[in-house]
């Protein structure tokens, strides 16, 4: 048995390497190794306050700090047992669609797309796809935009809050936001047009796809916990569904379906179980594409995702007629969970807090360690039927087909090493 290492995986968030086990011609197994230190978040959190755990959160990740935000709120809001008005519902789906469209938008243009052009980073495809690039930067920028506009900032928003937001925007910044957004939109619906003429490997997969579903609009906030099984479970039932667990090359927790099975969240697992709540428009124009089974087609659903969330940010903004920025409420004791769809999947915040409203308890399931057993079988599969080219090339590609966030993934509590 020998192994062919890759160390560090290259264009993704965080450190990681991939270990490929061979005998002889035939790829035999692979392990994805997570070794960045974790951060402990979830110990972090003990004693804190909810509006002070919004802050801490927003640190887990720099590029989906909305997501783990607006999960934590979602979780001391069904303690407190508080409804928020529907203006700042529809506020909170805004800013989370400025999140994808910055987030898919730095992956697909800068650490995805070199892929397709067998190129090693966006620098180099930058000498013969500029413009190209140029509208990925526009894109990315729009996107920020809506989260500054709506969070205070963009990157580690301060304006969000437990009942609401600190403060909500003037009509005249709400229109600037919305001139971005039209003039990003048509570069978002260009690059569609382009991924969909684009030569993909032949690959399918077969996988349970997560995500939220069984609600009449797309995904973000929205509905239970679904997948292309068939389960459909209420959100406080998930620990009932999902279980997490360690091995010893990982500084991330795995995650996997109680009967054993790997799962796959992210963009893909949305389009493949909430199809039919796209726009009509858009559903045509990938009609035959997606939903799809075949990894390399994420960069497709991504940029559909993206001209979705620029479409819902624009009409909530444009809609949007003003209201009180935020509900108070009363601490109380309990435990609450959140879920919500961060960029690269379903997100899982459970929260027990005292009557002093601490934290006595904080249990976070990023979706890349819910990935990562899924990475590992497609990495696998991959190099078994795609036989051609370099193997570390080919393995990069497939992993960076989940735009995975390694540093979100290592936060876990405990450190246990088998021997």
């Amino acid at each position: 048995m020998s192994e062919v290492r890759i160390d560090p995986l290259t264009r993704v968030e965080g450190l990681g390497r991939l270990s490929v086990l061979t005998e002889g011609e035939e790829v035999k197994d692979v392990r994805l190794e997570i070794f960045e230190p974790p951060r402990f978040f979830e110990r972090l959190l003990k004693g804190k306050k909810p509006d002070q755990v919004i802050d801490t959160v927003a640190r887990i990740c720099g590029l989906c700090p909305v997501a783990y935000q607006l999960t934590a709120v979602e979780a001391f809001e069904s303690i407190f047992e508080l409804k928020v008005p529907r203006h700042i519902r529809e506020l909170r789906r805004a800013i989370y669609c400025g999140e994808w469209v910055s987030s898919h938008s730095a992956h697909i243009f800068f650490l995805h797309l070199p892929d397709f052009y067998e190129r090693e980073s966006f620098l180099e495809l930058m000498r013969e796809k500029r413009e190209l690039l140029e509208a990925g930067l526009q894109i990315r920028k729009t996107g920020n935009s809506i989260i500054e506009l709506l969070g205070g900032r963009h990157i580690h928003p301060v304006n969000i809050r437990v009942g609401g937001f600190y403060k909500i925007p003037s009509a005249p910044r709400i229109e600037n936001t919305l001139a971005e957004i039209e003039s990003a939109l048509p570069f978002a619906e260009k690059a569609l047009e382009l991924f969909l003429n684009f030569d993909y490997p032949e690959m399918e997969k077969e996988r349970i796809f997560v995500s939220l579903g069984n609600h009449e609009v797309y995904p973000i906030t929205e509905g239970s916990a679904v997948s292309s099984e068939g389960m459909n479970i209420e959100k406080n039932e998930y620990e009932e569904y999902f279980v997490e667990y360690q091995l010893p090359h990982s500084t991330a927790l795995y995650s996997r379906l109680k009967d054993g099975k790997a799962y796959e969240v992210g963009a893909l697992a949305r389009i493949y179980n909430n199809f039919g709540k796209l726009p009509q428009d858009l559903r045509e124009k990938v009609e035959g594409v997606l939903p799809a089974r075949n990894p390399f087609k994420s960069i497709i659903a991504r940029i559909v995702e993206v001209i979705y969330a620029l479409r819902e940010a624009k009409h909530i903004l444009e809609k949007f007629e003003g209201g009180e920025p935020h509900v108070e409420y009363s601490i109380r004791e309990g435990e609450g969970v959140g879920i919500t769809e961060a960029p690269r999947g379903i997100l899982y915040h459970r929260y027990r807090v005292n009557s002093k409203g601490e934290v006595v308890f904080a249990n976070i399931v990023p979706p890349t360690s819910q990935n990562q057993r899924a990475m590992e079988e497609d990495v696998l599969l991959g190099l078994k039927t795609l036989k051609n080219g370099d193997i570390r090339v080919l393995a990069e590609k497939l992993v960076r087909n989940f735009d995975p966030c390694i540093s979100c993934a290592s936060h876990f509590l405990e450190v246990i090493r088998v021997p």
